[in-house]
């Protein structure tokens, strides 16, 4: 006899979360500055981003300023679709489990909703029925999601502009303060005690060691490790080998483990190919790059382009890649990898990555000078086919070696040269200072502080 096909309790799936108690989490900065209110025809709100990277507390910090702010508790409803209890999950779920809503709160439905949906990608269509539901109904709609389905790319595609996806990111290093009870100046502050400045860089040092994914804030350092390290297996797993297949799921770990590795230096696809090709793995350049775009697109790492003015990308220009999270590299590296410089780097374009939030994709690039030694500068902020750069960054440990300050200072005079109007800057993990030269004036700055200055 065929086995009879189980059927979700829906009533009491939905009964519980309508008495769920939401937990008042740690405050983060907003990803959402000011959620609308129930209506036909809102926009989606989307929150995207790697898995444990705190899409969910989002929600419920939302949650709660709603319940704040004197809306009722029946007119807000919250469902996570990664409940075991869905499985096997039929075609129909969300109709299910909204319908159900529908059926046991009718005021709600008349006099508006806010709907927040937790890892909606699990159900099958749900992109055109999140669309029917925000189009037919009075309602606020904020869902989340981790996999590659959620990318920008998906998101363009199956929403045609009636979405709005934000990007939520690990703990940033005042919210990484905020979650360990420190004292953190204020942003406007210029000048700080001894007893702060100590405070802030031992905490930096330890922030770029223990990254910024808020479920491993208290662990001790080796479940810390496991921990991460089993997040990027997971995002592996789950978030790529869906669009890969399961066969290349080695292969696909062992990319990750290079572009974590090589977090804050460039990456060629060629040399990444011809590597894994010594050690055994029947790999071409098409499949390494497909497989470098669905880690992306799952939020595990990012590249950087080189700044150009023209509409035709360089196609031999080298990208550098960048972690989700300097913790995470750490996690997943060899103890001789260890380079505290790359990892300050990859915390720097993190924090330029969420202060950019809204930009063009490629408002933050870095740039080769067209010169005989071919300077570098690490960051530079601006639409280069929009508006001229305004932001100049180089990041370093530390300027005690000669050549290093020279190097450093040096990239930035040309940038200046070459761009009158940008602003320059050299982030140190312990420095400050006030460099004037024949170009303009160079800021050398802590990057504790920086990272705090918003």
């Amino acid at each position: 006899m065929p086995a009879t096909r189980h059927t979700p309790d829906y009533s009491s799936l939905v009964q519980e979360m309508r008495e769920y108690r939401f937990p008042t989490p740690i405050r983060r900065t907003p990803v959402i500055d000011e959620l609308p209110k129930p209506a036909m025809f809102n926009l989606v709100h989307i929150l995207t981003g790697m898995r444990r990277s705190g899409k969910t507390f989002h929600l419920f910090q939302l949650i709660n300023d709603l319940i704040s702010a004197g809306i009722p508790r029946e007119r807000i409803f919250y469902f996570n679709f990664s409940d075991e209890r869905l499985q096997p999950m039929p075609d129909d779920v969300l109709d299910q489990i909204i319908t159900e809503f529908w059926r046991q709160c009718p005021e709600a439905r008349k006099n508006g909703t806010y709907l927040f949906l937790d890892e909606v990608q699990e159900a099958n269509h749900w992109q055109g029925f999140c669309q029917r539901l925000a189009e037919h109904d009075i309602v606020t709609l904020v869902i989340t999601g981790s996999s590659s389905k959620l990318s920008s790319e998906e998101i363009s595609t199956n929403f045609r502009g009636r979405s709005y996806a934000h990007e939520v990111l690990p703990l940033s290093f005042r919210e990484y303060c905020n979650f360990h009870h420190l004292d953190a100046p204020s942003p406007s502050a210029s000048t700080f005690s001894t007893q702060t400045v100590t405070a802030m860089e031992a905490a930096f040092d330890r922030y770029l060691i223990n990254g910024g994914f808020p479920g491993v804030q208290q662990l001790s350092n080796s479940s810390r490790i496991d921990i991460l390290q089993s997040y990027m297996r997971d995002v592996v797993a789950r978030d790529v080998a869906e669009r890969l297949g399961r066969g290349d799921i080695a292969i696909a770990n062992q990319i990750a483990l290079f572009a974590l590795r090589n977090t804050g230096c460039e990456l060629s696809v060629s040399k990444l190919t011809e590597q894994l090709k010594q050690v055994g793995y029947n790999l071409y350049w098409n499949k390494a790059r497909h497989i470098l775009d669905l880690l992306e697109q799952a939020f595990l790492c990012y590249e950087v382009n080189e700044y150009t003015t023209s509409l035709k990308p360089d196609s031999t220009a080298v990208p550098k890649i960048y972690a989700e999270d300097p913790g995470l590299a750490y996690a997943v590296s060899r103890a001789n990898q260890q380079d505290i410089g790359k990892r300050l780097e990859t915390a720097v374009y993190l924090e330029l990555r969420r202060r950019q939030a809204g930009h063009r994709t490629d408002f933050i690039t870095a740039l080769t000078l067209p010169t005989a030694k071919q300077e570098k500068v690490d960051f530079l902020l601006g639409d280069a086919l929009g508006a001229e750069p305004y932001s100049a960054i180089q990041v370093t440990v530390n300027m005690d070696n000669p050549k290093t300050r020279t190097r450093e200072t040096t990239a930035l005079e040309l940038a200046m040269k070459r761009m009158p109007s940008i602003e320059s800057t050299v982030i140190t993990l312990r420095e400050r200072d006030i460099i004037k030269t024949n170009t303009g004036i160079i800021r050398i700055i802590p990057a504790w502080q920086w990272a705090l200055c918003q």
